[in-house]
């Protein structure tokens, strides 16, 4: 009976895996959960099986957008969203995102991300302590980081709350969704005249390849585009959420970092596998009967993958609790796998690793100020988000911010 089986998702903290997910990385991978709407889907979270499901492609992402398929939300999610990278094959666009995305990307380079990070936190540490490290630090410094890649320009109509609000699941995300998502979509109709003259940033490039194709609508163009603002804001705002979380509940690996700072990318990857990312799963639908983990999913039904579960699989990582910033071989899925893998695979973990080593070397002492149970975060989310993180800290002589009083 559909009644037996547990409801997913099971938490929505960034700071620790739930336990449901660590019992069934280490000794159930595939089980029944019921989703949000109250459907029967399978749930994976072992890594050899999870890997397995993102890169067949008897499982689709694309049918999660047909409404006669199960869903994981009420939410039918835009084509453009679910058959991204189709889209911008069709536009001629596919070569410019990995090349946008990819290790030799000229439009955030390590510096420039420590720059801005620098320019985000001299205020932030001049202010009073405790202080919000969510909205004084990690969200303007992922809304910096993405404009400047994308080349867009601010506008504080698409603050926090509706960039956060796109990501929203489970109970009433129909009221703040749709809504959420026109306002990011007009934002980007307001900035293509600007993009196509000036031509700034990824966008920049982008649009005219989309413009000489003539294949896409303008509404299909504005929502590949603001899926992409959402997709590499989303990528800083959660991870610096829980990663700073991490750091200051483990003080011996902080301290190591600002001795060692050449560790720092070592270290990110570490932390993007031992990070819980997710609010939901990765959602499929299966296009014919297919055997996981020995469990046989009939076509037509949804599964959905937990890559945090499968970070945490002992098979793959001993003692997968722990944060071992010398584990060395590090398989996480982070960033997905398979032909849907995240393209910004390696833009994300170097904006990680500046950012991080940039707020060791402007903090001599950063620690929460509450404990980690009182923080709260936010409840049904794509993206694990904290509401706040207060915090104190004590500025390096070298900091423009040394000498503040708090």
């Amino acid at each position: 009976m559909s009644e037996d089986f547990p409801r997913f998702p099971f938490s929505f903290r960034g700071d620790r895996l739930a336990p449901e997910l660590a019992e069934m990385a280490a000794h159930r991978p595939v089980r029944r959960v019921i989703t949000n709407t109250g459907t029967p889907a399978w749930l994976v979270a072992g890594h050899e099986e999870a890997t397995a499901v993102l890169r067949d492609r008897r499982f689709s992402l694309s049918l999660t957008s047909d409404p006669t398929t199960p869903r994981q939300d009420d939410l039918l999610p835009p084509p453009p969203v679910t058959d991204t990278l189709n889209y911008f094959q069709r536009a001629g666009m596919l070569s410019e995102l990995h090349r946008g995305l990819g290790p030799d990307q000229q439009y955030l380079t390590a510096g420039t991300v420590a720059g801005i990070t620098r320019q985000v936190l001299g205020p932030f540490l001049a202010g009073e302590q405790p202080g919000d490290l969510v909205s004084g630090f990690i969200v303007p410094v992922s809304r910096a980081l993405t404009f400047r890649l994308l080349g867009l320009t601010d506008d504080p109509r698409l603050d926090h709350e509706v960039l956060l609000g796109i990501f929203r699941t489970g109970p009433n995300c129909l009221d703040h969704v749709p809504e959420c998502w026109q306002t990011g979509r007009d934002y980007i109709y307001g900035q293509l005249p600007r993009l196509r003259r000036e031509k700034t940033g990824m966008l920049g490039r982008m649009v005219g390849m989309a413009d000489a194709s003539g294949v896409l609508t303008e509404e299909e163009l504005a929502d590949l585009f603001l899926f992409l603002v959402i997709s590499q804001y989303g990528n800083p705002a959660t991870f610096l959420g829980a990663a700073t979380v991490a750091l200051m509940r483990h003080p011996d690996i902080t301290r190591r970092l600002r001795a060692e700072p050449e560790m720092m990318p070592q270290a990110v990857e570490e932390l993007l596998r031992w990070t819980a990312f997710l609010g939901d799963g990765l959602p499929r639908i299966a296009r014919e009967d297919v055997t996981v983990g020995g469990v046989l999913v009939r076509r037509g039904e949804l599964v959905l993958v937990s890559t945090d579960g499968a970070n945490h699989d002992p098979r793959v990582f001993p003692d997968p609790q722990r944060i071992d910033i010398d584990r060395r071989d590090n398989p996480h899925l982070r960033f997905s796998h398979g032909r849907h893998r995240c393209p910004g695979r390696t833009l994300a973990p170097m904006q990680a690793a500046a950012t991080l080593r940039t707020l060791l070397e402007e903090t001599g002492e950063l620690s929460l100020a509450v404990s980690p149970d009182d923080i709260e975060w936010h409840p049904y989310h794509a993206i694990t988000m904290p509401r706040a993180l207060p915090v104190r800290w004590r500025t390096t002589e070298s900091s423009p911010a040394a000498g503040a009083v708090g």
